[in-house]
């Protein structure tokens, strides 16, 4: 959990329970942006199955006296929850209603009541449709156990708890490009990675498969003399490379960052098919990534 969350979090917990008509405004403001934002349960149908149209049942909205009625709803077949907000032109959060369902029949009931809310929009909902929403919920829980559950001892109880939800409007042309293509575009739009799919930050790192020392004694063979460079005070070069899914040293992407006389150090370079091919490659969600390594070379 994030400390924005949590900041959240405890606002709704110490600011009192509010009413009908008094949960406060909800605000326009910059977003991570929405699916990495894993803080936030995945309140809809785009990240638990394919783009199969789905999207269009998702989330809702429409106008009602003026008034933006934002529906959404996440259903798995066997249980599903549905929240749904009354925003004013003002922007001033008028409802929060919140309901939940199970496919298990034993008699027992549960309502819910949104004490608190906090809605952030990416944009003025009542200006631009293809928004993307976080919110933050209170809710209260009365659970009534019903006469079947009471003969067995099961009490009634008042439960309180913290729902952190999100939705998001897709355009059509997301829609027909499809998941991978909207992951693939945030994961640039968050500096994750490049617009060539070189990941700049992954969970984990490029290594070299016989560890740092035996990368030490590899390099230690390209030491090169300061007369072949023209660095006049660094005691080292630095060696660029783009390691592959499959470990592997891009040939074309080798490069020295400082001023060279002479290139022909990655001519020889290019030739060690230990330091071209020993290499665990970096990983992003679990999965093998192309990334980036910068070696220093001593400088004699």
């Amino acid at each position: 959990m994030n400390k924005l969350t949590n900041i959240l979090i405890g606002l709704l917990i110490f600011s009192g329970t509010s009413v009908f008509g008094q949960l406060g405004h909800a605000i326009v403001t910059y977003q991570p942006v929405y699916e990495q934002d894993n803080s936030y349960f995945p309140h809809d149908y785009f990240l638990k199955l394919d783009m199969d149209g789905l999207l269009d049942t998702a989330a809702s909205i429409k106008i009602n006296d003026n008034n933006l009625i934002i529906t959404n709803t996440f259903n798995d077949g066997f249980t599903g929850h549905q929240v749904q907000f009354t925003i004013s032109p003002e922007l001033e959060i008028i409802s929060a209603i919140y309901d939940e369902w199970t496919d298990v029949i034993d008699g027992s009931e549960s309502k819910f009541l949104v004490d608190k809310a906090i809605l952030s929009f990416s944009d003025n909902p009542f200006e631009e449709k293809l928004i993307t929403a976080h919110y933050t919920l209170q809710i209260r829980e009365n659970y009534y156990a019903g006469k079947l559950l009471s003969k067995e001892g099961v009490n009634d109880t008042t439960t309180f708890r913290i729902f952190n939800g999100k939705f998001k409007f897709y355009s059509e042309n997301e829609k027909l490009k499809g998941r991978d293509w909207i992951l693939d575009q945030n994961e640039i739009k968050m500096g994750i990675k490049d617009s060539l799919g070189i990941y700049e930050m992954p969970d984990n790192y490029a290594e070299f498969k016989f560890g740092d020392d035996s990368l030490k004694a590899v390099l230690k063979e390209y030491e090169i003399d300061r007369a072949k460079t023209e660095v006049p005070k660094k005691s080292f070069i630095t060696l660029q490379m783009i390691i592959d899914e499959n470990g592997q040293v891009d040939l074309n992407t080798i490069k020295i960052w400082e001023p060279m006389k002479s290139l022909e150090i990655i001519e020889l370079v290019k030739k060690d098919s230990v330091l071209m091919n020993d290499w665990y490659p970096a990983t992003y969600k679990g999965k093998p990534v192309k990334s980036e390594v910068n070696l220093p070379i001593r400088i004699k």
